[in-house]
């Protein structure tokens, strides 16, 4: 019985079973001196005999409730202010606790991984019974763990509410660990925790220009590293603004010819009724009103952000509207996949035998196994129509729409800028064919395939350096200092200006084409404590959140 129910410095004297899911366990101290907690004196004289109920651990599914004797001792010593004294069982549990002191560390560690109320469910479930409020006290009370000083270091944002505030997440890159939380993101802050922790040999960071400078004053002999995929994705932002610019420029090239289509597919969207056209028409209008009067404030010499201010606008739309050319258009979409795509062979096969009833098709459909509704088989006929059907309103002048034939080779839109900076970045093998004919399409202008050249070469030098730590050598650096010497020479302010902020961070861009650090660790651990941030709905402090992810570290 002591072995399956084991308290320090008691002996058990009975185990009882109110009901079905309660133990009881009657114990008494077993100890041969208490000690005065205020002088320390010994002592053994009894003054009298107290009871404690707290709860401990759950056994075999059931919860547990100790009735716990212990002595009242008197303290002889008479410069003492105390006169008597309860007994202490410090490896069980705490004066005046409720609970022993083991199960207060699952319980704490329950509420680290899920949080307060989350953590009172769970906890209820196992027979460890408690409210979310009490758990999150438990968490506050567990000791943080100590960790070795850092040599390598990721540092990193992460969101506290989006769009407002921010902090700091530090993470030991050698042990996998994150290490602390800073309650923001400037560079004063950052230097204060660098000066604290000595002996930090390589910080790798992200492309902030704060994080450089509070780098750069709390471990000035560090080196920094630029992480790579954030250098790829300021590159791709960079070469979706300049496409932004110029689209309208871009779309009216010529397509680029392209081998015969192969099966049937749709290569337009299903067309849309007359209100969507008109609703479609109408919010073009609006755009293009807000696009003249940003233009209009912007040549009167009016700031980007005071013109975001005083028109409500997003200032990521308005300095969109100030770098286009001509108004952005809205990117065509391709055609998303459809449960009709199975089936066009057979529709393109029965109407060119001249059958135009779109419900005998769909009957036909439905006998192959087509699940979806006539109506998708009406959208996809009525373009296609060659005399209006007798169920069609009669309207004064309504011509019928241009059919399209079955191999229709139209000129496909141009992507979207987003699309667009995405082929560019991405290695060539791994583009289809309509995304290489959409490049092609796109170099045929002089400045675009200069700019679509310098991108390419960027993005395939960053990913072709530093699998390892054995790949270091001068050709990367070679490498990119004949870039930066073709990029200020192109004459594209766009890629001038990115070639420039590179250029100021050069020995942290060197650095992250030499070795093999990066953030993506920093970034892993972000995304834990996101996790961690979302269970408590992002109401949680600083103080409780910091200590979650560094004890579930």
């Amino acid at each position: 019985m002591t072995d399956l129910y084991l308290l320090p410095g008691c002996r058990i004297r009975e185990v009882t079973h109110p009901d079905a899911s309660n133990i009881q366990i009657a114990a008494e101290a077993r100890q041969r001196n208490g000690h005065c907690p205020d002088c320390g004196e010994a002592s053994h004289a009894v003054h009298s005999r107290t009871v404690r109920h707290p709860a401990d651990l759950p056994c075999l599914g059931r919860q547990v409730r100790l009735q716990l004797q212990v002595r009242r001792l008197y303290c002889r010593n008479p410069a003492c202010s105390r006169r008597t004294f309860v007994e202490r069982l410090p490896s069980l549990i705490a004066p005046r606790a409720q609970r022993t002191d083991r199960l207060a560390t699952a319980q704490g560690r329950v509420g680290v991984a899920m949080g307060g109320k989350a953590g009172a469910r769970m906890l209820q479930q196992i027979g460890m019974p408690t409210s979310g409020d009490t758990v999150l006290r438990l968490v506050r009370r567990l000791p943080l763990p100590r960790c070795q000083a850092p040599h390598v270091l990721g540092v990193d944002d992460w969101a506290r509410r989006k769009g407002q505030t921010y902090g700091t997440i530090l993470v030991d890159l050698e042990r996998h660990r994150v290490i602390d939380l800073l309650p923001d993101r400037s560079a004063p802050t950052l230097t204060d925790w660098l000066r604290r922790h000595r002996g930090i040999r390589i910080v790798a960071r992200d492309r902030s220009t704060e994080y450089a400078r509070g780098i750069g004053l709390g471990a000035p002999r560090a080196v920094q590293v630029a992480d790579r995929w954030h250098l790829l994705l300021n590159l791709r932002q960079m070469a979706e603004r300049w496409l932004a610019g110029v689209h309208g420029r871009l779309r009216r090239l010529p397509p680029i010819p392209r081998r015969p289509p192969g099966p049937a597919r749709r290569t337009s969207a299903f067309p849309r009724s007359q209100a969507e056209r008109a609703a479609s028409a109408d919010s073009r209008a609006r755009w293009k009103a807000l696009y003249d009067e940003v233009r209009r404030r912007i040549a009167a010499g009016e700031p980007l952000l005071t013109i975001s201010r005083r028109m409500r606008l997003a200032r990521g739309t308005v300095r969109k509207f100030a770098d286009a050319e001509s108004f952005p258009e809205r990117a065509v979409r391709p055609p998303g996949p459809s449960i009709l795509d199975p089936y066009l062979d057979h529709l393109e096969a029965r109407l060119a035998t001249g059958c135009e009833n779109a419900m005998a098709l769909w009957r036909e459909l439905r006998d192959r196994g087509f699940r979806g509704t006539a109506r998708q088989v009406h959208r996809w006929l009525g373009p296609r129509r060659t005399t209006r059907s007798k169920h069609t309103p009669q309207r004064a002048g309504g011509a019928l729409p241009a059919a399209p034939s079955p191999g229709d080779d139209s000129a496909p839109a141009l992507p979207s800028p987003k699309q667009l900076a995405w082929y560019l970045t991405r290695p060539r093998d791994q583009l289809s064919e309509e995304e290489a004919a959409a490049i092609a399409r796109l170099e045929q202008d002089a400045e675009a395939a200069t700019v679509a050249g310098l991108v390419r070469r960027l993005a395939d030098l960053l990913r072709s350096c530093c699998v390892s730590a054995k790949t270091r050598c001068g050709a990367p650096i070679t490498t990119l200092d004949g870039w930066l010497r073709d990029a200020r020479r192109s004459g594209v302010a766009a890629i001038t200006t990115f070639a420039a902020s590179l250029q100021q961070d050069g020995a942290a861009v060197k650095a992250a084409l030499t070795t093999s650090w990066s953030s993506g660790q920093t970034e892993g651990q972000v995304g834990k404590l996101k996790m961690l941030k979302r269970q408590t709905f992002g109401r949680s402090s600083f103080d409780l959140l910091r200590r979650r992810v560094l004890l579930a570290a």
